[in-house]
């Protein structure tokens, strides 16, 4: 007789482990459903194939709901509704649909995982090619110099400052 506790897994785990993960369960639940340690699971994802592939094609399932649901979310949807209402003491069932708007913050988590170089949270930074903020800043000096400079002849001109600020700013893609 060999020694030792005897062995946890059934192969029966396979499908109930699939249709779990499709659920959404994460190992730890796993390892409650088959009353074992989280360990014990994690060592048959590695050494059971079979288990292994049930556990990633349930959850393949569970995250192609999600991304369906966040698309959803993200571009609008209609959605069926029932409502039950109490007419001459008898309950009525009413069918109706609901137009739901896109929702914002869906569609910036979408475009932010789906399209990071064009919807990044931070600024872009601006390609190396040369230009820094120093261009920026060497404009605002010159153009502070050439309005110290016709200081005495005439008022500054605001509008070539502004205009000049800006040619800087669009090169070095900084939003003012």
């Amino acid at each position: 007789m060999p020694a030792g506790r005897p062995a946890a897994y059934k192969p029966e785990y396979i499908e109930i482990a699939r249709e779990i993960c499709g659920l959404g369960a994460t190992n730890e639940t796993l390892a409650e459903r088959f009353a074992v340690s989280r360990r014990t699971v994690d060592r048959w994802i590695a050494g059971i194939p079979d288990f292994r592939d049930a556990v990633a094609d349930g959850r393949e399932i569970a995250n192609g709901k999600v991304v369906s649901a966040l698309f959803a979310r993200a571009t609008g949807m209609h959605q069926k509704m029932t409502k039950v209402f109490c007419h001459a003491g008898q309950p009525l069932t009413v069918d109706y649909t609901v137009e739901l708007p896109p929702d914002v913050r869906a569609c910036m988590f979408w475009l932010r995982n789906r399209l990071p170089e064009q919807w990044c949270e931070g600024r872009r930074q601006a390609a190396d090619d040369g230009l820094g903020f120093e261009v920026l800043e060497e404009e605002s000096r010159r153009v502070a110099e050439r309005n110290r400079s016709s200081a005495g002849a005439a008022a500054p001109n605001e509008d070539q400052a502004q205009a000049a600020l800006r040619e800087a700013a669009e090169r070095l893609e900084v939003h003012l």
